[in-house]
Formats: structure tokens, sequence, C-alpha cells
């Protein structure tokens, strides 16, 4: 005999009436329910490093074009500061240091 262990839960009454309207011990039903439950999660433990590796492929990849667009903002940015840096209108309407003593 397989060694077994007793499992006391408290199913919402919707599902308790679903398991007796299948015409089954409610024991084959949870237990049928439970192994395509625990083999699911066995078939996808196997997969799921290849599509981890695919979705941190993906990320990374995104990530990698998000710090391209960074860098070429933050180069815009600064072309553009020392573009406005050096012509900016304040500059335009000083005098020129050897004008200082001039009127």
């Amino acid at each position: 005999m397989q060694d077994s262990k007793q499992l006391n839960v408290k199913l919402p009454s919707e599902l308790y009436d679903r398991i007796i309207k299948t015409g089954r011990s409610r024991k084959d039903v949870i237990m049928d329910a439970l192994d395509m439950y625990f083999g699911a999660n066995k078939h996808n433990q196997h997969q799921e490093p290849q599509q981890e590796n695919e979705t941190s492929n993906a990320l990374i990849s995104q990530l990698q074009e998000k710090d391209k667009q960074i860098s070429e903002l933050h180069i815009l940015l600064q072309t553009t500061l020392n573009q406005s840096a050096i012509t900016s209108p304040e500059d335009e309407h000083k005098k020129a240091w050897w004008k200082f003593w001039s009127r």
C-alpha cells in the first residue's frame, strides 16, 4: 500500500457542488485535479528556463535600445545647452570688456 496523508480543506460551495455533479468520488476528482495541476507545473518547469531566457533577451534588447535613445537625447541636450550658452540674448546687450569706460 502506498504511504498517504490526509488533507482537510474548506472549499467554496460552488466548487463543492461541481465536484458532486461529476458523479465520481470526491477523492478521485481531487486527486485527478492535483495530478493535473502538478503535472502541468512539471511540464512548465521544463519550459520556463527557455521562456525566461527569451524574456530576458527581449528585455535586455529593449533596455539597450532605451539606453541608446537616452545617450542620443543627452548629446542633443548638451549640444542645445552649449549653443544657447554661446549665443544667449543677454550677451548681445552687454558691452565688450574694453568698452567698460566708454558710455
